[in-house]
């Protein structure tokens, strides 16, 4: 049986298919080809992409994406807009108070008219009936606050070897306005430091939502005796903060398809907005990380239970 396409991965994204340097270009992407070419475009529109978060960073990504060329995506998230979304959810407006976040992206993107596909799936991104889904994703973008989200997307990687480039970004406040605005885009795949040995994710509090979700009455007695943490206040989000992540999520993205960067492939990259600096900082190797430390799970694939996680 012949392959259709044959992904490679790692510092660079190289893709393999049938016509690929043949063939014009849309109309609608002529200024673009001129500075990175057709075959961009191309592999743009045969890639699968998911997106998980539609909320500030994962909406910025998504516009993005489609306007690069992006053919075929599909979005997660259970929630719904509200009013104080509307200061940065692109392509939302006060009418779509109240609707699933993924339906109003949905929208969004076919009324660009650029002849993407968008699925929404209007649940949490664990859910079993998405498996499937987020198996035939070539590269997902994590854009969740969500560490349980997180936890199984930093699994995927490794098991199913499906390019994770997740973003996050983190304001702090003192009495007199803010004192640190950090923004963060990691990539995650066999050869690169997990999320857990980046401490990205924290395990306690993924138990927490787990719990949540799973056992709301127990959830709120250990909340109320203190065994665990409420919810807390909403964190800052800002709208030039949040798409700028989602731009430096894209950049990589571009960067590893096309390889147009003089500095080559970041694994982690932190921009520190306050000192106006990109930093790139490492983590050191934990041998006994299951995930990056040793190659067990790398291209395990399918495994019962699903990603070899309990819960």
């Amino acid at each position: 049986v012949p392959f259709e396409t044959i992904h490679v991965i790692g510092d660079r994204f190289g893709l393999h298919y049938s016509g690929r340097l043949h063939g014009g270009t849309p109309n609608a992407f002529h200024r673009q080809m001129l500075a990175f070419g057709p075959a961009l475009i191309k592999d743009l529109a045969e890639l699968r992409f998911g997106v998980v978060g539609a909320g500030a960073t994962g909406s910025a990504t998504i516009a993005m994406l489609t306007r690069l060329g992006a053919r075929r995506i599909a979005i997660f998230d259970k929630d719904v807009v509200d009013e104080t979304n509307l200061n940065r959810l692109h392509g939302a407006t006060r009418a779509d108070i109240g609707k699933p976040k993924v339906e109003v992206l949905k929208a969004h993107v076919e009324a660009m008219g650029l002849e993407a596909d968008v699925r929404a799936y209007p649940g949490w991104v664990g859910d079993s009936d998405y498996r499937d889904v987020l198996k035939s994703c070539d590269i997902i973008f994590g854009c969740t606050d969500d560490n349980e989200g997180r936890m199984l997307l930093n699994r995927l990687a490794y098991f199913y070897l499906i390019p994770i480039i997740d973003m996050g970004i983190d304001i702090d406040l003192g009495e007199r306005g803010i004192i640190g605005a950090d923004a963060r885009v990691t990539v995650v795949l066999p050869g690169t430091r997990c999320l857990l040995c980046r401490n990205i994710i924290d395990p306690q509090r993924a138990y927490e939502e787990h719990l949540a979700r799973s056992d709301p009455e127990e959830y709120a007695r250990r909340v109320e005796e203190k065994y665990v943490r409420g919810g807390g206040n909403p964190a800052p989000a800002v709208v030039h903060l949040t798409t700028d992540v989602a731009a430096m999520a894209i950049d990589e993205l571009i960067h590893r398809l096309t390889g147009y960067r003089r500095r080559g492939a970041l694994a982690n990259r932190v921009r520190k907005f306050l000192l106006a600096e990109d930093k790139t900082p490492g983590a050191p190797v934990q041998d006994y990380c299951p995930l990056c430390g040793v190659e067990d799970y790398w291209g395990r694939g399918d495994t019962e239970p699903f990603l070899d996680r309990v819960g």
